[in-house]
């Protein structure tokens, strides 16, 4: 049994209207995404896929009149989720099958199948509407695992909303006593700290701009089953910034690059960088790298047990 794992490559092919046309229809694509995929100098299509399915890729999109090739995977570079952000989805929005990225699968175990025919291949099992009914608040924010309601403890990973309020309500205490006693302090030795304390409060408020766009980036591909490789491919501002961020930009393969202003860090530019991975045919965010200090990341960004 060949247990081997192949890539099919599109590559630089000119971009007439029919080829182009040819394309988008195979793949339920736009036109203008086809021919950026096509100007592209090669564009992997499907991804760690078996033999059979990439010599069908292969055929299809040959006979669309598309250059490709079929490339055999020789080391596979596994991705760490130390820390993986749950993300709210709308509760009618359709399992992923999207056959542009090999690592995004379906909730049950059919195979999609390629054809020229309009429209995606349609499933039988009751799981997906049963996946697709269920709240998204059910969600266990932490692991993703299914609970009785959004106030239950997650029975997989001990996640508990109302042990997590009142550590909230504390940190929120806290944070108000931390200012009174910086105020009673005085200017003289109080105010260095809250002025490291008002600008990490101001980098976290101003990147809420950032985590609103991966929400926008996601509901793109949940809508398209396309990755955006820039941020015109998701329908969003060439130039997103505000008074801490200097720019929000969306990279290969989704990938977010949030760069902070160096005047707001006194010193040099920082970055926060949110990584889409795919757990269980769900797409989730990694924030863990970039150069931003720990001090002034979010909490769910900083690498640490939580």
């Amino acid at each position: 049994m060949d247990n081997k794992k192949y890539n099919v490559t599109i590559l630089q092919t000119q971009a007439s209207e029919p080829v182009t046309a040819q394309l988008a229809k195979l793949f339920k694509i736009s036109a203008g995404k086809a021919r950026q995929i096509l100007q592209k100098e090669s564009f992997i299509i499907k991804k760690q896929t078996d033999k059979s399915t990439a010599e069908k890729f292969h055929k299809a999109i040959s006979a669309a009149g598309v250059s490709c090739r079929i490339d055999e995977i020789l080391d596979e570079e596994e991705t760490a989720l130390p820390v993986i952000e749950e993300l709210e989805t709308s509760a009618q929005g359709k399992p992923l099958t999207d056959i542009t990225r090999p690592d995004i699968t379906p909730l049950h175990n059919e195979h999609a199948k390629l054809t020229l025919a309009a429209g995606p291949a349609k499933k039988n099992t009751s799981q997906d509407e049963i996946i697709e009914n269920i709240d998204s608040a059910n969600f266990c924010p932490d692991c993703g695992t299914i609970r009785a309601s959004e106030n239950s403890t997650c029975l997989h990973c001990g996640y508990d909303p109302e042990t997590l309020k009142r550590n909230n309500t504390k940190a929120a205490l806290i944070k108000v006593a931390i200012i009174i006693v910086i105020l009673a302090i005085g200017a003289g030795i109080g105010f260095p700290f809250y002025q490291q304390y008002a600008k990490r409060i101001q980098i976290e408020e101003d990147l809420k701009l950032a985590f609103d766009t991966r929400n926008k980036v996601t509901e793109f591909i949940h809508q398209t089953n396309f990755w955006p490789n820039q941020n015109i491919d998701a329908g969003l501002d060439k130039q997103i910034n505000n008074q801490s961020i200097k720019s929000v930009i969306v990279g290969e393969g989704a990938v977010i690059t949030v760069v902070i202003r160096a005047q707001v860090l006194d010193g040099e530019e920082q970055t926060l960088i949110l990584t889409p991975n795919i757990l269980k045919g769900r797409i989730v965010w990694n924030c863990l790298k970039g150069t931003l200090k720990e001090e002034f990341r979010p909490e769910v960004c900083r690498a640490h047990d939580r």
